[in-house]
């Protein structure tokens, strides 16, 4: 389905072509009839001989109707550039030109109307000025014709050379971003609030719950009208109506959206690059920083306040980036176009594309960003993945240039083939950039270091110790990053505790004396062990041996800091699980004369037990948790 739209200066002829071409009347308005100008927008559509039908907006030509003008180009595949053989170029085909040129509409029709009025020497010289004026722009090519809506001439020429745009032009994508830029609302008795405009990135359909924007209102689309027939779809491109259930008509405006999306994204702060136009009345003109602009994209108009780069003016028919910031959040995509007027006096001063429709606000000091915004003013996918991470470090594939004109399915496509090319990290749901990564392997390597470094005797550390010092990854990113480092044999991770596979303790000969000490006095005093306190206060680095020996395996340390050589307390425990599978529990008093140790010992074994799952209390005996063979 394609859109059309018409151009041009006032009372050059636009309403009456239309008329010509489809049978109807684009001035609605009583005003518009008793003035005999078109002062809002106007819609039409017309059946082509190859049965095809396009939407058609009429836009008014008023140079004070400008922003009319501007909110019904946007969304048009195509424009019908209307001059009047009397006149010619005139400064608001000028003006209505370089909006055209601003949206990047690259296809359409020049339409020299009124050629009933004039001899052919004054048709050949128009017709010059035109191919002048277009010389080295997108629609130099465009056919030229001569058309009278008064006796019909080069009518039906128009019809086929519309038919013969279609081929050229590209159809819209359905990329499963349904969206809607409001331009008429009005109420119908007996159905309720009906919203018109063209819709883009995917498909309507009856019955399908939407979200008005900025209001957030619900809605279910009651019913739908393409080209004043019901349908139960409405394919991207084509003129649609809406009629909205439960929405009173003041709860929706004209540069309002309809999302059908799950998620909408807004911002009050949009990062753009901007092109100045080159008109003669803007000769000299300089666009300061901090300078008000009215901002339209879409269907809406709001304004705005831009911020330049270094806060150096742009100058007419110059390019740059800038961010522009609004009082309320807008719901932009990536690669929208924009135009630019400023208030006072109205004048159109340039236009360009939405390079990041969710920026932070910022005062362009990172030098890194511009070379960004070049890469990403390209709307090249490959690049906007990659400095889109190297933007935010690591997103969601779900959020992954959420707001822009990409489907999901193609930026997942790209995103497997950078990771193939080893451009781009994947975990899990996660997508992270690669130096990023990089950097994290180095910084997880070096605070393990560290960690040796002020502990040598320590053969590895808790895992979650380390969760607190990378506190700010996602916790599947941290457990990604965990098991790349355990698969490239880099670390590795036994019951929580992370170590280097080749670390070997470097041992003092005082530490050397220490160690043996310490397993003497535990293997002389089975029955009667010495709590870590004590130790710790007898033994020259007591504690920190301690924790190696723990580590090791080599003693088991209990509750209340109470400490057994490992070979002695897994005799006390073998002895209790043979005791229990004969008898089924066991009391205090009966470890007690089972064991020979005092109840200060008793408790501490048991619930050590408890904790490793072989026993478990039962009023005032253990029983085994588990059957053991």
């Amino acid at each position: 389905m394609f859109v059309l739209g018409t151009a041009g200066h006032i009372d050059h002829g636009k309403t009456a072509l239309i008329y010509a071409l489809t049978s109807i009347d684009t001035d609605r308005l009583p005003e518009e009839k008793e003035r005999g100008m078109t002062i809002d927008l106007g819609f039409a559509w017309i059946k082509l001989p190859s049965g095809e039908k396009v939407g058609i907006v009429d836009v008014p030509g008023h140079e004070n109707l400008v922003k009319n003008m501007i909110v019904g180009t946007t969304g048009i595949d195509a424009v019908i550039l209307v001059i009047d053989a009397k006149e010619g170029w005139m400064p608001q085909t000028e003006e209505h030109f370089q909006i055209v040129e601003l949206l990047n509409i690259k296809y359409g029709i020049i339409a020299i109307t009124k050629i009933d009025l004039v001899d052919q020497n004054r048709l050949n010289l128009v017709e010059k000025q035109i191919k002048d004026r277009l010389k080295n722009t997108v629609l130099f090519n465009a056919p030229v014709l001569k058309v009278s809506t008064v006796n019909k001439t080069g009518i039906e020429q128009i019809k086929l050379a519309i038919q013969n745009l279609i081929p050229h032009m590209k159809l819209q994508r359905d990329i499963g971003k349904p969206r809607l830029y409001i331009d008429r609302v009005f109420n119908i008795k007996g159905s309720g609030t009906v919203v018109t405009g063209t819709l883009k990135g995917g498909a309507l359909y009856k019955g399908m719950e939407a979200t008005i924007f900025p209001s957030y209102k619900k809605t279910r689309l009651r019913s739908l009208q393409a080209y004043k027939e019901k349908v139960e779809k409405a394919l991207p491109g084509s003129r649609v109506a809406l009629n909205l259930a439960g929405i009173e008509k003041n709860e929706v405006h004209r540069g309002d959206i309809i999302f059908a999306t799950k998620q909408i994204k807004a911002s009050k702060y949009i990062d753009v690059q901007i092109k100045l136009l080159t008109q003669p009345q803007l000769n000299n003109y300089s666009l300061k920083n901090r300078s008000e602009v009215v901002f339209f994209t879409g269907t809406k108009e709001i304004l705005a306040k831009i911020f330049l780069p270094e806060s150096k003016p742009l100058y007419s028919g110059k390019t740059g980036f800038a961010q522009l910031r609004f009082k309320e959040p807008l719901a932009t995509y990536l690669g929208d176009r924009f135009i630019l007027r400023i208030p006072s006096p109205p004048k159109t001063i340039g236009g360009g594309l939405i390079i990041e429709p969710l920026a932070y606000k910022h005062h362009f000091k990172d030098k890194e960003m511009i070379n960004l915004f070049q890469k990403r003013v390209k709307l090249d996918l490959r690049e906007l993945i990659l400095a889109e991470l190297k933007k935010v470090n690591f997103i969601e594939k779900d959020d992954l240039l959420n707001n822009s004109n990409f489907s999901y399915s193609d930026i997942m496509k790209t995103v497997n083939l950078l990771e193939q090319e080893g451009k781009l990290i994947a975990n899990t749901s996660w997508l992270i950039d690669k130096n990023y990564w990089q950097e994290q392997i180095l910084n997880f390597m070096k605070r393990l270091s560290q960690e040796y470094e002020l502990s040598p005797l320590q053969t590895g550390f808790p895992l979650n110790k380390f969760q607190s010092y990378f506190y700010y990854l996602k916790p599947e990113i941290f457990n990604g990053l965990i098991n790349y480092l355990i698969k490239s044999n880099k670390i590795n991770l036994k019951k929580g505790t992370i170590f280097l596979p080749a670390h070997k303790p470097k041992f003092s000969a005082l530490q050397k004396e220490s160690i043996a000490k310490i397993l003497k006095i535990l293997k002389e005093n089975p029955t009667n062990p010495p709590n870590e306190k004590t130790l710790t206060s007898q033994i020259t680095g007591g504690k920190e041996i301690i924790d190696f020996l723990i580590q090791e395996g080599e003693i088991v340390k209990l509750s209340d800091g109470i400490l057994l050589e490992s070979k002695n307390y897994d005799i006390m425990k073998n002895k209790l699980i043979d005791f229990l599978k004969i008898n089924g529990s066991i009391s205090i008093a009966q470890v007690r004369d089972l064991l020979g140790i005092s109840r200060k010992y008793i408790i501490p074994l048991l619930n050590k037990m408890d904790e490793e799952k072989i026993t478990q209390r039962k009023e005032n005996v253990r029983i085994l948790k588990t059957k053991l063979g």
